[in-house]
C-alpha cells in the first residue's frame, strides 16, 4: 500500500535548551543558518561540516545538505543512539534532555520550500535524493521501523529535508524521554502563541 505523505511522520531531534530559540525564530532553521547562532550542538561536528560544504542535493538545484532542515522518518534514530553513547562529545546518557519535534511529510511539502527524500543518512557520500513523493516506496521501511537495526543503520537513517526553514506552527507534537524534560518544554512553551502537544515517549529513547 503506497505511503500517504499526510500520514508519514517526520522527527527532528534537538536539545531542550534550543527550544526557546526555536520558538523565538518561529521555526527550525537549517544548519547553514544555525551555525551562526551558537546553539547546543548534538551531532558529529565533522559530519555537519560535510553536510554544509560537500554533499549536495541534485534534485534541489544542487544545494548543500546543510541548507536543509533535517528530519528522520522514525524516532529512536541511530544518531540518537550514538549521541547518547557519548560518541559526539556530549556526556553519556545525554538523551534525557533531547526532544523529538514531530510533524508530517505533507506539512513539510506544504511549506512551499524545496524538499527531498534521502535514501539513507544524508551525510553519507553514497546517498541518493529524490523530490518525488513516490520515493517513499523505495525506502527500507523494515529498517526504518526496526528497533534492532544493526547492519541497517544507513537505511534507518533516511531523511526528509526541507530547505532553509520549517515553521514552528507545523510541529504537531514534542516527545520527551522524562517528566523533567517535559517540564522544561512546557516552561519554554509558556506564553507561546502556538503550543504543540507535549508527551513523554520513553519508547522513543534508548
Amino acid at each position: 500500500m503506497p505511503h500517504n505523505p499526510e500520514q508519514v511522520l517526520i522527527y527532528h531531534i534537538t536539545d531542550v535548551a534550543n527550544l526557546p530559540g526555536i520558538i523565538a525564530e518561529k521555526g527550525l532553521c537549517s544548519d547553514a543558518v544555525v551555525a551562526k547562532q551558537n546553539p547546543e550542538i548534538i551531532g558529529y561536528d565533522h559530519i555537519k561540516k560535510r553536510r554544509l560544504k560537500e554533499i549536495r542535493v541534485p534534485c534541489c538545484e544542487w544545494r548543500r545538505v546543510g541548507e536543509f532542515v533535517p528530519f528522520y522518518f522514525c524516532p529512536r534514530s541511530p544518531m540518537l543512539f550514538t549521541i547518547n553513547k557519548g560518541n559526539t562529545g556530549r556526556p553519556v546518557g545525554c538523551q534525557k534532555t533531547i526532544v523529538h519535534l514531530v510533524s508530517t511529510m505533507a506539512a513539510g511539502i506544504a511549506t512551499g520550500k524545496a524538499w527531498a527524500i534521502s535514501s539513507g543518512n544524508a551525510g553519507a557520500y553514497h546517498t541518493t535524493f529524490s523530490a518525488k513523493p513516490e520515493a517513499l516506496e523505495t525506502l527500507d521501511w523494515a529498517a526504518i521501523r526496526a528497533t534492532q537495526w544493526q547492519g541497517m543503520q544507513h537505511q534507518k537513517s533516511a531523511e526528509f529535508l526541507v530547505a532553509d526553514f520549517f515553521p514552528w506552527t507545523a510541529i504537531q507534537e514534542i516527545g520527551c524521554q522524562n517528566s523533567a524534560t517535559a517540564d522544561k518544554v512546557c516552561l519554554a512553551l509558556a506564553g507561546a502563541i502556538y503550543q504543540p502537544a507535549v508527551a513523554i515517549k520513553t519508547n522513543w529513547y534508548y
